[in-house]
Order: C-alpha cells, then sequence, then structure tokens
C-alpha cells in the first residue's frame, strides 16, 4: 500500500510574541496512513488535533520533523488538487446559492465546466441539497449548511478527505 500521509518525530511549538516558546501542540510525532485508510484522531480540546490537520494541509509549518503527503511536502500545489478539506467552520459565502458555491470552488481547483456541472449535480443529489440549491446559502439551516460544506469539500473528487469535527 502507498503512504498518503507520513509522519516523522513532528514537533510544533507555538512561540509568544518576543519568539520565546509559549505552547507545546505536538512532540514526537509519529505516524502513517495508508491509501485507503480511514483514521479518526480522538482527544481533548487543546491536544493538537487540529494542529496536526492543519500540518497536513500546509496550512502551519512543524518545528521538527518531516511530514509527507503523498510522497511530496504539504504545501505543494501538486498535493493540495488531491485534498478535500471540511473545517470546523464552514466558510460559505452567505449571498450565494448551493450551485453558485459548489460552481465557485470547482474553479478554484480549475476542474473544466463540463466536470463541474457533472460534480454539482452528482453532489446537489448525494447530499439531498437538490430542491434546495437555488435558495442562499444564509437562509439554510446548520444541517443543511453543513451539507453544503460536505458537497464543497469533494468538488474536486479528492483522494484525500479532511474533516475537522464533522458532527
Amino acid at each position: 500500500m502507498n503512504k498518503i500521509i507520513v509522519f516523522d518525530n513532528v514537533v510544533k511549538i507555538f512561540k509568544d510574541f518576543w519568539g520565546k516558546p509559549k505552547v507545546v501542540a505536538l512532540k514526537n510525532l509519529s505516524f502513517s496512513v495508508d491509501e485507503g485508510e480511514i483514521v479518526g484522531l480522538l482527544g481533548p480540546n487543546g491536544s493538537g488535533k487540529s494542529t496536526t490537520l492543519k500540518l497536513i494541509l500546509g496550512l502551519l509549518y512543524p518545528t521538527r520533523g518531516r511530514i509527507s503527503v503523498f510522497g511530496k511536502l504539504p504545501g505543494d500545489n501538486l498535493v493540495k488538487r488531491f485534498i478535500g478539506y471540511l473545517p470546523e467552520e464552514d466558510y460559505l459565502y452567505s449571498y450565494l446559492n448551493a450551485r453558485e458555491t459548489l460552481d465557485f470552488y470547482g474553479k478554484v481547483f480549475n476542474l473544466p465546466l463540463n466536470i463541474r456541472k457533472k460534480r454539482i449535480e452528482l453532489l446537489l443529489e448525494m447530499l439531498g441539497i437538490k430542491g434546495y440549491e437555488t435558495r442562499p446559502v444564509g437562509e439554510y439551516s446548520k444541517g443543511m449548511a453543513r451539507r453544503l460544506g460536505l458537497a464543497q469539500s469533494l468538488i474536486n473528487d479528492p483522494k484525500l478527505l479532511i474533516l475537522d469535527e464533522p458532527t
């Protein structure tokens, strides 16, 4: 099996304004995730779960250690095209409708128009948004907005899907 994610003795220290170590978020974290494997990170608040996800996404950099995602550094643009991400708080524009939202994110991934249209139809149907897709997202219930957020994270047909606080 191919290793999709590899963490090798990763340390992440957040520093204060003066550059002095303030919080040790991760201490010598090592693990790997194989292709096709489903993994959940469990732990109390402040245990480093979201920090770990942000390191995988290339949004943060390790203080020490090595991380690879699909055999490359996490911040590599080639890596980012294979990842779908649902953050803890949705990044949805309240004035757009579901179809416009998914089209926007499809454009972010440079999906051709014909592929975008197919993916949008598939995801609207699959996630039970069909019939509500012309309403502004600002009128959606929290549950409906969460489903649209999941659709957004799947628009690029990712090889790796990262869900932060998915419930």
